[in-house]
């Protein structure tokens, strides 16, 4: 085993360490924490005690401070920091080469390492030249010698220097340049200090902080813990052959090795779930718990959105769900949607809800109840005054409402431009009750259905109080099929992708009842879930049309011998004996309850005097150069003067 000598700093060990080469298997030399002095994780409490093995796993970089050597100031640095850093060297002369190597702080072994000597000094029959550059290989203890490589010139040879040797030697100068994130991901610069032109003139030494997860001999579980821990750790990795610690499995690693099942296991360690879903099918998985996984299965599932007014709610429909369908009608907002549906070979047969007026004389318009018969889609060439224009158009047959029509007329044929806007609602003649594999399979996703028949099994059925439910995909993934070990008839689906959690295999024999099936019927998944979902699922929807380019006539400017309007004022107050005058009336103010009541005309008569103009289906009016849709009135009513 590894002497004392060898222990470091908990901090030191992470940071030299690449996470390539874990797990490593440390000891304690040093440094005593006890029960709760360290921190609680979870409400789990941690000890870490001199003489303790653990096996650290896996480490994740928290933050990294930044020491000012000379001034002691420390500060935090991004761990994005885009700056860059030169190694400082050691300026001390040294009178021998084994002073000089002890004072490196850079680990020379992975990292280029130069240096040279103030004074000629001489190797057996050699003498090498003062200032001559000099770059270290490796040292070997056994003979205290280091291996060097001396160039001069174009020439360069290899020899073997005394660690005894003396002479004036000192590290040369680093050029080169370094990102922080190369420093982290370089163990052999962890112990360098550094130059930063971002930061003034000046010494600086990084120090990162870790998160490391570890595994405890004595102890069941991750334990994860910071690495700046003030204790003293040596590395018996090599030395630890037969020790044997608990192994963490995730969902995965069972998934991919285990080959027998059924298997009995004890939950380490419980990731949140909780939003995932909202219901309680994994509010029973916590640390401690037993499960009993019995095989490995391709779930199969519908992903669903229920529709009520304004809100939505998501869901998984299982096979296991008992309730019964009936399609619902769809609705479609614009003959581009009815286009994408004929896109995708769905025959469709719809019913004007809105009238639709086409801008285009090339096309007809829609009136409300028409009925419509969508065959298929194709281009057409406009004739336009920017010229001929290609454009997408739907073939449809126009019918009648009226069942009583002549079985002899036949329905017309017309076209619709796809940026045409309307409301349509799709003709349903199915009233059939399905259950959810038997309608997936009549109706191409996603499609509208209602609940018709609820799943007397469940207590309350979410998806019976919905008007709407919109079938979207047949979701498809990998998964364990297990049940708590003190329930082993309530079976439940664990997602290898979604549910993070981690077991360890016990030895419990148990046997695999026949029969077996999903007991979760329906999980509401929380918004944030649904979309995550929605945002790895491909994307079917297809770019809004563009009407085609018209040519924009400039507005004719029509002179106006009108006088120019001024701002509208309220008259002032009316006081006693004072008279307005019009061209049609004069209103004589008295304090009369008369005179009161006439001022109550006159203002009605004000307010009656803008008059709407008819809608445009209604009538249409000729001949005016209004922009809006009132009558002029007489300005000169509003022209009013205090006698």
């Amino acid at each position: 085993m590894d002497s004392l000598e060898n222990a470091v700093s908990l901090s030191d060990y992470i940071a030299s360490i690449p996470v390539s080469s874990l797990p490593r298997i440390l000891q304690i030399t040093s440094g005593v924490y006890l029960q709760s002095s360290i921190y609680d994780i979870s409400g789990s409490e941690c000890c870490v005690s001199t003489g303790d093995l653990m096996k650290v796993v896996d480490k994740e970089l928290q933050s990294v401070s930044l020491e000012n050597l000379q001034t002691g100031i420390k500060k935090k640095l991004k761990i994005n920091f885009k700056g860059t850093f030169q190694v400082s060297v050691d300026n001390c002369i040294h009178d021998t080469l084994d002073k000089l190597l002890q004072k490196i702080p850079c680990d020379y072994s992975s990292h280029t390492y130069w240096f040279t000597s103030a004074s000629d000094f001489t190797v057996g029959e050699h003498v090498i030249q003062k200032l001559q550059p000099i770059q270290l290989l490796f040292t070997d203890r056994n003979t205290d010698c280091g291996e060097c490589r001396i160039f001069e010139g174009s020439h360069s040879y290899n020899i073997k220097i005394p660690l005894s040797t003396r002479g004036q030697f000192y590290e040369c100068e680093k050029e080169k340049l370094y990102t922080l994130e190369q420093i982290l991901q370089e163990p052999s610069l962890s112990k360098c200090k550094f130059r930063c032109q971002e930061f003034g003139p000046g010494i600086f030494r990084l120090s990162p902080e870790y998160e490391i997860k570890t595994i405890m001999q004595m102890r069941k579980g991750f334990v994860k813990m910071p690495s700046s821990l003030e204790v003293d750790v040596v590395d018996i990795t090599d030395h630890c052959g037969t020790l044997t610690f608990v192994q963490p499995l995730s969902l995965t690693d069972i998934f991919d090795h285990q080959q027998k099942f059924p298997v009995v296991a004890e939950i380490l360690d419980a990731a949140e779930v909780q939003h995932l879903v909202k219901n309680d099918s994994y509010s029973t998985l916590q640390n401690g718990q037993k499960i009993i996984i019995y095989r490995k299965i391709l779930s199969k599932k519908v992903l669903a959105t229920g529709i009520k007014g304004k809100t939505s709610k998501y869901f998984y429909i299982y096979d296991s769900y008992q309730g019964k369908f009936r399609q619902r009608p769809r609705e479609f907002v614009s003959i581009f949607e009815l286009w994408a549906k004929a896109l995708e070979g769905t025959k469709l047969k719809v019913v004007t809800t809105q009238d639709c007026e086409s801008r285009d004389e090339n096309f007809p318009s829609l009136c409300i109840g028409d009925h419509l018969q969508v065959l298929y889609h194709t281009k057409t060439v406009l004739t336009t005054s920017m010229g001929p224009q290609e454009t997408d158009v739907l073939v449809c047959n126009k019918g009648t409402v009226d069942e009583d029509d002549d079985d002899d007329d036949k329905p017309e044929e017309i076209m619709l431009p796809i940026y045409m806007e309307g409301r349509f609602v799709e003709e349903v003649k199915d009233t059939k009750k399905y259950k959810l594999f038997n309608i997936i399979q009549k109706l191409t996703l996603p499609c509208e259905v209602k609940v018709v028949t609820k799943d007397t099994s469940l207590l309350n059925d979410p998806l019976a109080l919905l008007p709407s439910i919109r079938l979207e995909e047949i979701m498809e993934e990998s998964a364990l099929f297990a049940s708590l070990y003190d329930k082993p008839l309530e079976c439940f689906e664990l997602s290898i992708k979604n549910v993070n959690i981690s077991v360890v295999l016990l030895e419990d024999t148990v046997s695999s009842p026949a029969g077996l099936t999903n007991s979760t019927k329906v999980e509401e998944l929380t918004e944030c879930f649904y979309y995550n979902l929605r945002k790895d699922l491909p994307s079917q929807q297809l770019p809004p049309p563009r009407p085609p380019k018209r040519e924009v006539k400039a507005k004719e400017k029509i002179p106006c011998n009108k006088p120019v309007e001024t701002r509208k004022t309220l008259p002032p107050k009316l006081k006693k004996s004072e008279t307005f005058h019009s061209d049609n009336f004069t209103v004589h103010q008295n304090m009369s309850p008369g005179g009161s009541k006439r001022i109550k005309e006159t203002c009605n008569i004000q307010k009656n005097m803008y008059s709407t103009t008819p809608k445009r289906n209604a009538a249409s009016y000729e001949d005016t150069d209004s922009d809006d849709g009132y009558e002029k009135v007489d300005e000169q009513f509003w022209h009013l003067s205090v006698n």
